[in-house]
């Protein structure tokens, strides 16, 4: 099974490695200048060597009493390599203007030793120009020297640099890696709670649909071996069976709705309706089971309608629930009251039962799907029933809640907006 990493975590992992990026890639093109600019540097120096060569046999020249010959070719020299350090240099910098300098005062000489006999100004002259060499020469090894330093220390923040980023990325998948690994593990884990509901909705689906139908099925036989039967008792008989036919199809109906409801897939149709006519329609649908079950079921509701905007359908099916598990738990002979009432905008439907009651630790969970109490698993039932009830009551704005009677029996009591509802 594989599973994205879960939003921080890639939100993280994305922001550290595109400032790890933006940090080495400043640092790699900054090295990167470093090596070009010492690439001019080193042109220059050598440049600056030839100059400092030229003019040191210049300087033996004038020592040798200046034969114009040899001064004139070494002046030659000297410009030529004034001119190829001219075009190393930015383009009108002060270093051009220097060299630009240097090769007009080169010329001077040039034309000094060919006009005229004065050593004394040529030694002068030449003595200049050997002394700015020499301080041009410092000044270029100078730079090299701080450009081998700022190169040597962008080098090293650039393997730390490096070594950070591998770090920082180590720390940074095993984060990950581990928020996937819990990921995966929740993952897992909701997947075995999906399986344990699929097999125990099927468990319990299968027992549902068993009951009814071996209740029908015994009912029938018991009364196709009875000859003698009257024309009552094959009456009551086949009531009976539609009494629990009625009672199989709508447990077929909150099995299906709540699987829906689970997937997101059950859409409810709002429409206007009288709550005291669905009311009445419900209660109705029950009596068929109440009788088979000798349970009488008691209405109070008012006469004018109760308008509001809700699915018919699901909202009776999550009132006959309702209805149903308070015929499950009447014992025989007594009577189940349900009641109607308006208040302000919402309206009360309270249905009442006069069985055991439920126990006050279980009564927060009897509307959880498969939830049942001892007694209700004696009874049979899927404890579906209760919990689409209570997601059909939510979706319409309502409340559901259970308490147990002071005079005993539990009262199941549901509460809804009038004249709206959910959209």
């Amino acid at each position: 099974m594989s599973a994205p990493l879960p939003r921080n975590s890639r939100t993280l992992l994305a922001i550290a490695m595109a400032a790890l990026l933006v940090f080495l890639g400043g640092l790699l093109a900054a090295f990167l200048f470093s090596l070009a600019s010492a690439s001019r540097h080193f042109d220059r120096a050598a440049a600056a060597q030839a100059q400092m060569a030229a003019v040191a046999r210049i300087e033996a020249i004038a020592a040798a009493g200046f034969p114009r010959r040899q001064l004139v070719a070494a002046l030659r020299d000297y410009e030529a390599s004034i001119a190829r350090e001219t075009t190393l240099l930015p383009p009108g910098s002060r270093e051009q203007a220097a060299q630009r300098a240097e090769a007009m005062e080169a010329r001077r000489l040039a034309a000094l030793a060919l006009t005229s006999a004065d050593r004394e100004a040529m030694r002068g002259m030449v003595a200049r120009i050997a002394a700015r060499e020499r301080a041009e020469v410092a000044q270029v090894e100078d730079a090299l020297r701080g450009l081998r330093r700022r190169t040597s220390w962008l080098a090293i923040l650039l393997a730390a640099g490096s070594l950070a980023a591998a770090a920082l990325g180590a720390f940074l998948l095993l984060r990950a890696n581990r928020d996937l690994g819990r990921e995966v593990d929740a993952r897992t884990a909701e997947l075995q709670a999906v399986d344990r509901s699929r097999r125990l909705f099927f468990a319990k689906a299968s027992h549902e649909l068993r009951t009814p139908v071996t209740v029908m099925r015994g009912e029938a036989e018991v009364t196709l071996s009875d000859p003698h039967a009257s024309v009552a008792d094959l009456r009551q008989s086949l009531a009976h069976v539609a009494a629990n036919a009625d009672f199989l199809g709508r447990r077929i109906e909150e099995l299906l709705g709540l699987s829906k409801a689970d997937d997101g897939q059950l859409a409810l149709s709002f429409q206007p309706l009288s709550l005291t006519q669905l009311v009445r329609a419900s209660v109705e649908g029950a009596q068929g089971y109440a009788r088979s079950a000798d349970v009488r079921i008691d209405l109070s509701a008012p006469g004018a309608p109760l308008r509001l905007s809700g699915d018919g359908r699901w909202l009776g099916q999550a009132l006959l629930a309702v209805i149903d598990n308070g015929v499950k738990f009447s014992p025989q002979n007594a009577a189940l009251h349900v009641t109607l009432t308006a208040e302000g905008d919402r309206a009360a439907i309270a249905v009442t039962d006069h069985g055991p009651g439920v126990l006050a630790e279980a009564l927060p969970r009897i509307f959880d799907a498969y939830y049942q109490t001892d007694e209700g698993r004696m009874r049979g039932g899927t404890g579906l029933g209760l919990a689409l009830a209570r997601w059909v009551v939510e979706q319409h704005g309502g409340t559901i809640m259970a308490a147990n009677d002071p005079a005993g029996g539990c009262q199941i009591r549901i509460e809804l907006p009038l004249g709206g509802g959910a959209a």
